[in-house]
């Protein structure tokens, strides 16, 4: 947090440890402290979490972006230039699964769906601007922060979608490639207050079992004509 309100790396901190802050930054610093002891996590406290070399904005109207996440991503990639049924360990006890479902050489169009802050919708913009990408999620509120995030970091070709899973893609009939992380844990999952009291719910939790969400999905990508593939992550089972 001293290194974000210095706009120095930790390094400098290291090496500058006995350099005095001015009253400003010493505020600053009390202020994001006591927000640290109430269990906020410190990507709200700063505002942004790095995720695939770039900088997000986030804050508790979205879920923070996780490594596993930009190991899908990387995933997506490697399904884009050699489709095929694959399944990776993204994280301890977290998997990404690919699956054909038709033609993947025909797809020219990305679909995210639970974008949330925008992170793979935008990375994957930013890393194929041969293709469209439309990201989708269910709250107002996540895509008025994957939209801040896609026009600063120059994604602004993204088109953003709001709506519940495959739902906003009523008139699209463009071959696309689905890639998702959606909410994946049980409704009695133990997770750690900082991540139960701060982070949307509903970017979590998908039911009793876990599986609502991902079974949903799964199913209407089957059922569309225009999905190609898909590119997921969940829990390990």
């Amino acid at each position: 947090m001293l290194a974000f309100i210095l706009q120095r790396d930790r390094a400098y901190l290291l090496a500058h440890s006995h350099d005095a802050i001015d009253e400003a930054q010493e505020m600053r610093w009390r202020q994001y402290v006591d927000r640290r002891r109430t269990g906020e996590p410190v990507a709200y406290v700063i505002g942004q979490r790095e995720f695939y070399g770039r900088v997000f904005h986030v804050d508790r109207r979205v879920h923070i972006p996780r490594p596993s996440t930009e190991n899908l991503v990387s995933m997506a990639l490697d399904f884009l230039s050699n489709p095929k049924d694959d399944v990776r360990d993204l994280e301890t006890g977290i998997i990404g699964t690919a699956k054909v479902l038709r033609d993947c050489s025909a797809v020219t169009t990305i679909v995210d769906v639970g974008t949330g802050s925008g992170c793979i919708a935008i990375t994957l913009a930013l890393e194929r601007p041969d293709l469209r990408v439309i990201a989708i999620d269910i709250s107002s509120e996540a895509l008025e922060v994957a939209k801040e995030n896609a026009k600063r970091l120059g994604a602004a070709r993204v088109e953003f979608l709001e709506g519940d899973l495959l739902s906003p893609l009523a008139d699209l009939s463009d071959p696309f490639l689905l890639i998702s992380n959606p909410p994946y844990l049980s409704d009695t999952a133990n997770l750690s207050p900082e991540v139960k009291d701060f982070e949307p719910s509903r970017s979590l939790f998908a039911g009793e079992s876990g599986e609502e969400i991902l079974l949903r999905l799964g199913a209407e990508c089957i059922q569309s004509p225009y999905c190609h593939g898909m590119v997921y992550e969940c829990l390990e089972t």
